[in-house]
């Protein structure tokens, strides 16, 4: 998965190096993590093998879910701000506009974050029947970001024309750094969010303020360099123009391998696709799958606890990982605390 998606984010790929045979084993992991738009369009340079063909068909769906969602963005910040929610859009549309092509990042749904005090006025717009559904996934706060005040990171945000609608985003700065600890607090599960970082790190403008890319929590911040780091020792992005902090970060030996091995694992159902827990113990059967698909990796767990990447051995990370959603899943079900089972 590494090797064929290597570079595959650039205008121009080098298709040089793709081996057929890599291309050929990583297709239905490809298929599978919403990365074979990506693929076909470093390899269509190599020539027009069948192999193509599936890679080229999922490109186009979601060149076609792109158009779709594309649509809906304008509606869903004209009804917040009819109800007073100036909201920003992270993710999806904000890093997809980037790439060389229309549905080359596949995204399901629109990510807006606003103010915790909106919360009342943004659902309310969000419930107001319409025309048509909004997929809004709508954050309260910032999410990885909350060690940063809003109103600065409304300060240095961006607004751009979509259709007719000015829709603001993440300034690059805060862009990046999202993009960076949502990939890590996910256990970088999907390829195309490593590359989503390579992108914008080879694209940077030339006013990037890296003092306040690294400034905020000095763990989060450690953790966003690692993920910098695997974005170039993974994926070949360049390192051009990066501070010291970034060059001479080196990540600790397990880092890498568990990736790679969450790329690989076709059995992983990511959260948000999984049956419920309280479900899945109502039939015990099937009890052994569902605790294996929620065993936090490596660097999920690392996230989770609030550790550094080093060279210390994960597992301890993980059984504390695993405890504390047990105690929040406990905790939800006796309505003791409204925290959701992830």
């Amino acid at each position: 998965m590494a090797r064929v998606l290597r570079g595959a984010w650039r205008e121009r790929p080098d298709a040089e190096g793709l081996a057929s045979a890599d291309l050929l084993e990583a297709i239905p992991l490809l298929l599978l993590s919403g990365s074979a738009g990506l693929a076909w369009w470093r390899a269509q340079s190599a020539g027009p093998p069948p192999a193509l063909k599936p890679l080229h068909d999922a490109f186009g769906v979601h060149a076609l879910q792109a158009a779709i969602l594309d649509a809906k963005i304008p509606a869903a910040f004209a009804r917040l701000r009819g109800r007073g929610v100036e909201p920003l859009l992270g993710k999806g549309w904000a890093v997809a506009r980037l790439y060389p092509r229309p549905g080359l990042r596949p995204y399901g749904d629109i990510d807006l974050y606003a103010r915790r005090e909106d919360e009342g006025a943004g659902r309310a717009a969000l419930a107001e029947p319409g025309p048509e559904a909004l997929p809004v996934d709508l954050h309260w706060g910032l999410a990885e970001l909350d060690d940063r005040g809003f109103e600065e990171v409304i300060t240095r945000s961006q607004t751009l024309r979509l259709r007719d609608t000015d829709v603001r985003v993440f300034g690059p700065e805060d862009h990046l750094r999202l993009l960076a600890l949502h990939l890590l607090r996910h256990g970088g599960w999907r390829p195309v969010w490593l590359c989503d970082v390579a992108l914008i790190l080879e694209t940077l403008p030339s006013d990037f303020d890296w003092r306040y890319f690294t400034s905020g929590d000095a763990v989060r911040t450690d953790a966003a360099v690692c993920a910098l780091r695997l974005a170039h020792e993974l994926l070949g992005a360049s390192l051009e123009g990066v501070p010291a902090v970034v060059h001479e970060r080196r990540l600790p030996r397990w880092l890498v391998p568990a990736i790679l091995r969450q790329w690989g694992d076709v059995r992983f159902e990511p959260h948000g696709t999984r049956r419920p827990m309280a479900m899945e113990l109502r039939r015990p059967r099937g009890l052994i799958r569902a605790l294996r698909a929620r065993w936090p990796n490596a660097v999920e767990a690392t996230v989770g606890r609030r550790a550094r990447f080093n060279g210390l051995p994960r597992l301890p990370f993980q059984i504390g990982e695993c405890f504390a959603r047990t105690l929040r899943f406990a905790r939800s079900q006796s309505g003791l605390a409204p925290t959701p089972e992830r």
